[in-house]
Parts: C-alpha cells; structure tokens; sequence
C-alpha cells in the first residue's frame, strides 16, 4: 500500500505510471528519444521526492514502507532504462 502525504510523491507516481505509455510510444511512433526525456523527467521527479520527503526518518513505520517502495519502484525503472 502506498501512502501519498506530500504533493511530490504524487508527481513521482505520476510519472511513474506513464512508463508503459512511453514505450508504446516508443514502439510505434520510434521516437528514441522519448526514452531519455521520460528518464531525466523521472530523475528530477524522484530528486524532488527525496528533498521534500524524508525516508529514514518518517513520521510512521507505514509511512516510511511506503517510501522505501516508491524508491525501490523509481530504481528499478531508472535501471530498466539505462
């Protein structure tokens, strides 16, 4: 279960979910390029959401799971990318 409690955590799942758009849009419309702009837009998002939303030290045990998965999900699509 994820927990949204700051506006920066919202625009990274935002950005996150629209991965699979992006490669479709990739595929069809083979627009490369695409790739690196969705990449450096996901980065500055999930730098946004560091900055404003502390992991470690989150005001709950659920709070900071949640956290720890919107990291984990951010790694694995940065890595998937490069």
């Amino acid at each position: 279960e994820i927990i949204i409690s700051h506006d920066s955590e919202k625009q990274l799942i935002r950005n996150l979910i629209k991965l699979p758009d992006v490669l479709s849009e990739v595929e069809s419309e083979l627009y490369p390029n695409r790739l690196c702009d969705y990449l450096f837009e996901t980065s500055q998002k999930f730098n946004q959401f560091y900055e404003n939303c502390s992991v470690n030290n989150a005001e709950t045990p659920e709070l900071k799971a949640s956290r720890l998965s919107l990291c984990t999900v951010s790694a694995a699509t940065i890595r998937l990318l490069m």
